[in-house]
Formats: C-alpha cells, structure tokens, sequence
C-alpha cells in the first residue's frame, strides 16, 4: 500500500525506531552544547529515500503514473518513425511508457543501447510497431539525470509513465513495506 509521510512524520518514525523516542517525562537532560541529531537523521532519511528511488526495487517505490506532465515532440534530426519525450524534473527513474496507439507499455531501455536501438529502428524489418514499441533513453547532460526518452512509433500523446517522482524533501511517497528498510543504526553510538 502506499503511504506518503511528511518530514516530520519521516522523522518521528526514525527517531522511533532508533530509540530516541518516545521521550520519558519523569526527568530532565539539559544540554548547553551538543548536535543536531534531527539534522543528522534527515540526512540519512534523505540519502536513503533518494536511493530508493534510484535503485530500489519497483514494488517498495509505489511508482506515480505521470502522463500529463511529459511533453512529445519530433526528434531532430528525425530517426524514423520517432518522438521524444520529456520528463518532468522530478521524474528520477522511468520504469514504463505507453503512447497513444500502442498496445502495450515498454520499459526504456538504457542510453548505452541508444546506437542499437537506432539501428533497428532504420530497418523496416526490424522497426517498432504498435504491438510491439521501443523505447530508449537519451544520454543526460552534464550532471542532469535522465530528462528525455526516444520512442517508436511515434504518437503525440503519453497515456502511461510509471516513474519514480520526488516532490521534494517535505514529502516522502513509497510503499509501505519500504519502511522496513530504512537504516535503524544506533545514531547515539556513531557520533
């Protein structure tokens, strides 16, 4: 099932199950210096959540379908019977695309076999059909994650885009057996 903790809540349950809480109220501790342990594990969470989205497992991520906020355009120079389509920035992994028009939904293949992909898709024998699309992803620019995806045959509409999206870092969407791999180190040991 997915769940979509706020930040604070993200926190509460790490601090929960790192044993910092629940807080006793029969005394006090006052610190005059110290860290902040809060930054501390938001960091962590932060890491972990973007991980997750990078390389963990489809079913513990909840992926969002995101169609209406792709673009589609014609590639140029044109490939054949292709289009390009844009990502939103948020989209950190792409798992599945669908056009209007085909039958199915493909999973983009990486950008190390764009030069292939290309190359079949220039055959009439060995072209992408309706029933059976290809999908690529382009190369990113310097530093920029995966912004756009080559797919035949082109179409002008996306119907599906299951992806990985983050919203930001007041926000954390997943499945909710993604919990259980949150890192539960004893912060209290390591610093």
């Amino acid at each position: 099932m997915k769940v979509t903790y706020s930040r604070a809540e993200l926190l509460g349950y790490r601090r929960r199950i790192g044993g910092l809480e629940p807080l006793r109220s029969d005394c006090t501790v006052v610190s005059t210096d110290g860290i902040d342990v809060d930054a501390i594990l938001e960091a962590q969470l932060r890491r972990w959540y973007l991980e997750l989205l990078d390389r963990g497992p489809r079913e513990l991520i909840a992926p969002d379908n995101i169609p209406a906020t792709t673009t589609v355009s014609r590639p140029d120079p044109p490939l054949g019977d292709a289009s390009v389509v844009r990502v939103p920035d948020i989209c950190r992994r792409v798992f599945d695309i669908r056009l209007k028009g085909w039958s199915r939904a493909v999973e983009p293949r990486p950008a190390s076999e764009i030069d292939a992909v290309v190359r079949r898709q220039l055959n009439p024998f060995t072209a992408a059909t309706p029933a059976c699309p290809v999908a690529v992803l382009l190369p990113p620019g310097s530093g920029q994650r995966v912004r756009e995806i080559l797919v035949w045959p082109s179409g002008t509409q996306v119907t599906v885009l299951h992806a990985a999206v983050d919203t930001g870092e007041d926000s954390y969407s997943f499945d909710e057996a993604a919990l259980a791999t949150i890192p539960a180190t004893d912060i209290l040991t390591q610093i």
